[in-house]
C-alpha cells in the first residue's frame, strides 16, 4: 500500500476510499462514516473555491466542536488554504484584528456563532454556515504541497500585536506520524477530541485517529471544563487516550475513583503538555493507573508542530514536591539544541538557551518577516537549515534527557496558554486614560499562577472596573488580569527602568459598595469564595471573576460547593450566574427540585438514618 504523501488530509481521504463506511466522527447519538465525512468536506471545499479561495489563503473558523466542524475543517483543507481557529466569545475587535492581519476573507461558523461572527466581521470577511455547499459538479480541487499552509495559530506577541504561526502541512503530518508511531492506534479505536480548537493540541485528537483509520468522538460543547464530563465521556466511548495540560489532569485525578479506572479499561495512554508537569503529579498518576496506563510528558510550541520532545513517565521520576519531569527526549526527525549566547553547543548538565531544529519547522509568522527572522535562525553548524528560538532555558543531563528550567523573556504560560506580559501591557496603555502599565504574575492561595496588573491613569473617575471591562473587551479571555490595581506611580530603577521586583503583592481586587450576603446560602458560598480565592471578605454582589477567579478556579470551586452542599451544581453554573447571590439563588432552586423529587419512602429511609 502507498503511503499518502505528508498532506494532512491526503491520509484521511486515503482512509476513506479503503474503509467508506467505517465510522470517522461519534458526536453524541450521531455517527459520521468517512465516506460521508470526505464527501461533506469537499461540498465545502467546491463552495470554498467556487468563491475563489486559492492555495494558501486562510479561512477563519468558529467552531461548536461537532462533526460539522470536522468537515469543515477538513473540507479548508481540501481546499487548498490553511484553517484559522477563532474561539466564540472572542471579543469583536481581536476576532477582526486576526482575520485581518491573516487576511481571510471568507469565515465558516458553527450554528450558534453565525450572527454573532457576521456581526464582529461586518464589512471584513464574509461568514457561512459549516452547511455551506459548493456546485454541482464542484470545480476540482487544487493540488496541495507538502510545505503548503494548514493552519494559522496566533499567539500572544510582547508588542501588543498577536503572532500568526504558519504551520505546515509536512510538520504537522510528521508529528500525527509520530504520535502513531509512539501510540499505534487500531481501526475503529477512539480518541477523545476534548482541546478547545484554538489550541493546537485539539489537531492531534482530530487528524491523528482520522489518519489512522481510528475514530475522533466529540466531547459536548463547554465541558472541557468539567472533569466529571471529560471522564464520563472517555469510559462511554471506550477512549484509548486522552490529552491534557497539568493542571486539568490534576482535577480529572481528583474527580477519579476506583469505579472509574475500572470502567476506563480501553485507556492506554495520557499526554500531558502546555505546562511543566509536577513530579508529584506524574506520581499520583503512575500510583492510579499503575503500569496499565503511560503517562508522557511533552514539550514543544505551535512553532514546531504542537510539540517537539517525549517523556514517558517512570516510577523513577519522584520528586520533591516542586520539580518537574523530564522533557525527555527529541521525536522523529526533530532536534533539540542546547547553546550559549554565541549559538555554540554547552556541556551536559549545564543551562543553556533552547533551540528546535528540523522538519517540525513552521513556514514562520504569516505576513511578519522581520518577527520571522528573529525567532528562526539559521541552524549553527548546517547551512541551508534554520532552528526556532523557543525563548525557554534548559538543559540535557548526561543520560541524553532534557529538562525545562525557565524563560529568557517575560512570556509566561498559565493553564497551558502562551501569554505575553507586554502584550498585556500594550493593549491597556492604549486605552484612554491609561498613562503607563505594567504586568506581573503572582501565585494565588491555591498555588494556581495569575496576573496582575498595575495601571496609572491620568483621568479622574476612571476605576478599575472600568479598565477590567476594556481588557475584557480588548484581550482574549486567557489574558485578563485576574487583579487589576491602580498605582499613583510605578516604582522605578534609577537607570529609569521598571523596577518589576518593586511592584506590590497584588491586594483585594477593587470592589463596588460592600453588600454583605443575607441568607444562609449566600454566606455559605461567600465563605467558600473567600477561602478559594484568597479574599478577605465576598459580599452578596460580588463578581468570581472580578475577584481573580479563572476557569480552573472555578472548577474546584463549583466542586467544593458541591461537596458542601450535597447536590449536584452544574459545572457551568460560575460562568452563566458569577456572582454571589445568583450562584445561591440557583443552588437553592436545585436543592428545592432535589427536595421535590424525593417519594414518601425516600423521606422516610432518611429519617430513619
Amino acid at each position: 500500500m502507498t503511503k499518502p504523501r505528508a498532506i494532512l488530509h491526503s491520509a484521511v481521504v486515503a482512509q476513506s476510499d479503503r474503509t467508506p463506511d467505517a465510522i470517522a466522527v461519534i458526536d453524541g447519538n450521531t455517527a459520521l462514516t468517512y465516506r460521508d465525512l470526505v464527501s461533506g468536506a469537499d461540498r465545502i471545499a467546491g463552495a470554498l473555491v467556487a468563491g475563489g479561495t486559492r492555495t494558501d489563503d486562510v479561512v477563519a473558523i468558529v467552531p461548536d466542536r461537532s462533526a460539522a466542524m470536522v468537515t469543515a475543517l477538513l473540507g479548508i483543507l481540501r481546499a487548498g488554504a490553511a484553517y484559522l481557529p477563532i474561539e466564540p466569545g472572542t471579543p469583536p475587535a481581536r476576532t477582526r484584528q486576526l482575520v485581518a492581519d491573516a487576511r481571510a476573507r471568507i469565515c465558516l461558523a458553527g450554528p450558534g456563532e453565525i450572527a454573532s461572527t457576521a456581526e464582529a466581521l461586518r464589512s471584513v470577511a464574509v461568514v457561512l454556515p459549516f452547511s455551506v455547499a459548493g456546485p454541482t459538479p464542484g470545480p476540482a480541487l487544487p493540488d496541495v504541497h507538502p510545505d503548503g499552509l494548514c493552519a494559522v495559530y496566533y499567539t500572544s506577541g510582547s508588542t501588543g500585536h498577536p503572532k500568526g504561526v504558519a504551520c505546515t502541512h509536512r510538520g504537522w503530518t510528521n508529528r500525527m506520524d509520530w504520535m502513531q508511531r509512539h501510540h499505534p492506534l487500531s481501526p475503529a479505536e477512539t480518541v477523545l477530541h476534548k482541546t478547545t480548537l484554538t489550541f493546537d493540541d485539539a489537531a492531534v485528537e482530530l487528524f491523528w485517529p482520522l489518519a489512522a483509520g481510528g475514530r475522533t468522538a466529540m466531547l459536548a460543547p463547554g465541558a472541557h471544563r468539567d472533569p466529571r464530563a471529560i471522564i464520563d465521556a472517555a469510559i462511554r466511548y471506550e477512549a484509548v487516550h486522552l490529552n491534557f495540560v497539568p493542571s486539568m489532569l490534576e482535577l480529572v485525578l481528583d474527580e477519579l475513583t476506583d469505579a472509574d479506572v475500572h470502567r476506563l479499561h480501553r485507556l492506554r495512554s495520557v499526554l500531558s503538555s502546555g505546562e511543566a508537569l509536577p513530579a508529584r503529579l506524574a506520581e499520583r498518576f503512575l500510583a492510579r493507573f499503575g503500569d496499565t496506563v503511560t503517562l508522557d510528558n511533552t514539550w514543544g510550541a505551535t512553532e514546531v508542530s504542537i510539540d517537539s520532545t517525549c517523556h514517558t513517565c517512570t516510577p523513577e521520576d519522584r520528586s520533591g514536591p516542586v520539580a518537574s519531569v523530564s522533557i525527555g527526549r527529541p521525536i522523529d526527525r526533530n532536534e533539540v539544541l542546547v547553546l550559549d549566547d554565541r549559538m555554540q553547543a554547552v556541556p551536559d548538565d549545564e543551562a543553556g538557551d533552547l533551540y528546535i531544529g528540523g522538519i517540525g519547522l513552521a513556514r514562520g509568522y504569516l505576513h511578519a518577516p522581520g518577527r520571522t527572522a528573529a525567532a528562526f535562525l539559521p541552524h549553527p553548524w548546517r547551512p541551508g537549515e534554520r532552528v526556532y528560538r523557543t525563548g525557554d532555558r534548559g538543559r540535557r543531563d548526561r543520560a541524553g534527557r532534557l529538562h525545562y528550567l525557565d524563560r529568557q523573556d517575560r512570556q509566561v504560560k498559565i493553564r497551558g496558554v502562551r501569554i505575553e506580559l507586554g502584550e498585556i501591557e500594550a493593549v491597556m496603555r492604549g486605552c484612554d486614560g491609561v498613562s503607563d502599565a505594567a504586568a506581573t504574575t503572582w501565585r494565588g492561595p491555591s498555588g494556581d499562577a495569575r496576573i496582575a496588573l498595575f495601571l496609572v491613569v491620568d483621568q479622574p473617575g476612571l476605576t478599575a472596573a472600568r479598565l477590567r471591562e476594556h481588557a475584557a473587551a480588548t484581550l482574549p479571555g486567557y489574558a485578563v488580569p485576574s487583579a487589576i490595581e491602580l498605582l499613583d506611580h510605578l516604582p522605578r530603577l534609577p537607570s529609569g527602568k521598571l523596577d518589576r521586583q518593586a511592584l506590590p503583592t497584588p491586594a483585594a481586587v477593587e470592589q463596588d459598595e460592600h453588600v454583605a450576603p443575607r441568607t444562609p446560602p449566600e454566606k455559605v458560598v461567600a465563605r467558600i469564595w473567600e477561602d478559594m480565592l484568597g479574599a478577605p471578605r465576598v459580599g452578596a454582589t460580588d463578581n468570581f471573576f472580578a475577584l481573580g477567579g479563572h476557569s480552573l478556579l472555578a472548577i474546584r470551586t463549583t466542586s467544593q460547593m458541591i461537596r458542601t452542599f450535597g447536590t449536584d451544581i452544574p459545572m457551568n453554573l460560575l460562568f452563566e450566574h458569577p456572582t454571589v447571590e445568583a450562584v445561591a439563588a440557583r443552588i437553592e432552586e436545585l436543592v428545592e427540585r432535589q427536595v421535590a423529587a424525593l417519594s414518601d419512602e425516600d423521606v422516610l429511609r432518611m429519617a430513619r438514618s
